[in-house]
Formats: C-alpha cells, sequence, structure tokens
C-alpha cells in the first residue's frame, strides 16, 4: 500500500469522510475534534476547530497526521524466497486545541479529555479502519512503543487559551515479498 493510502486511511479512521473542497476530515467521530488533515493548512481558520460541534462549544481542535519516519525489513516465512515486508510507519497527531472557557484549567482538562478520547478511538480497532494490521502496539525490532503523548504549555490571550500535543503510536503493515 502507498504511504498517502496509509495517510489517507488514518485520516478517516480519526476524521470521517473527506471534503474535497476543503481538503479536511469534516465529521470525526471523536467528541472535540473539528477537522483532520494530512498537512498543515495554509489558511488556518478558527472556524475549523468546531466543525460538526454544537453551538457555542467551548474547546475544540483541528489534527494533522503526519508521518515523520517509515522502516521496513522483510521477514524470511518458508526459506530465502517466500515472505513479508513489515513496514513501521511512526504516526503523529498533531493536535492544536482552541478554547473559549473563561479558565485555562477547564481547556487543560478538556485537552486531557481529549486525548482520552483519541485513545479510546484507537482501541475501537487496532487496525484503524482496515488500514494497517495494527496500530499503538509495542513493536521493539524497528520502533514504536505503544502510544507516547508530549504536551505543550497552553497560552492563553483575549478570551481564547490556545494548546498543543502530539499523539505518537507506530502502524503496522505486512506486504508479500
Amino acid at each position: 500500500m502507498a504511504i498517502q493510502q496509509v495517510l489517507d486511511g488514518i485520516c478517516r479512521y480519526y476524521g470521517g469522510a473527506y471534503d474535497e473542497a476543503t481538503r479536511t476530515y469534516r465529521s470525526s467521530p471523536v467528541t472535540g475534534v473539528g477537522v483532520v488533515r494530512r498537512a498543515w493548512p495554509t489558511d488556518d481558520r478558527h472556524e475549523d476547530y468546531y466543525t460538526g460541534m454544537e453551538p457555542g462549544a467551548r474547546t475544540g481542535s483541528q489534527v494533522v497526521v503526519w508521518i515523520p519516519r517509515q522502516h521496513e525489513t522483510r521477514r524470511a516465512v518458508g526459506g530465502e524466497h517466500s515472505g513479508v515486508k513489515q513496514i513501521v510507519y511512526e504516526v503523529v497527531l498533531n493536535v492544536y486545541l482552541r478554547s473559549r472557557t473563561p479558565y485555562a484549567e477547564d481547556a487543560q482538562d478538556d485537552a486531557y479529555a481529549l486525548r482520552d478520547a483519541l485513545v479510546e478511538q484507537m482501541r475501537r480497532d487496532r487496525t484503524l479502519g482496515g488500514t494497517v494490521f495494527q496500530a499503538g502496539e509495542h513493536v521493539a525490532e524497528s520502533g514504536g512503543d505503544g502510544i507516547d503523548f508530549d504536551y505543550s504549555q497552553p497560552a492563553t490571550k483575549a478570551g481564547l487559551t490556545k494548546g498543543y500535543f502530539t499523539m505518537r503510536f507506530a502502524a503496522v503493515e505486512f506486504v508479500e515479498a
């Protein structure tokens, strides 16, 4: 499978159907996600963070899925001319948050709730909707050790709290070699 197909599949799993006009995935099954993207936007539109949410939602997000690295190895099965290639994609969900809540503490709680919702979505189907063999599992030989998170310090200005975190995991695919 081409890396573009893996990227599209992960975006669909977390973001829903693809919208050709906006180049985004706009019907996320994850509460708190406005849009999912395959690349960073040239025009960061504030309303995208709240797409599909109830009017007045206090916190929304935009997720950019990125595959910065992949590793491929051959696994011999039944001799030198039979086997599979194991491809490990390092996947990073870059989660950008916008919160209109009056208290930064509430915005931080919303960020942690979104983190939990993203993990719960992964636990529903380790294949990410049939995109890969498995994701978020330990893959010792070629990187990937479960699911890792990094959080930034939120910043509040003019009644808007902005935050950022990453969710990093390995996604594994096997192809005939």
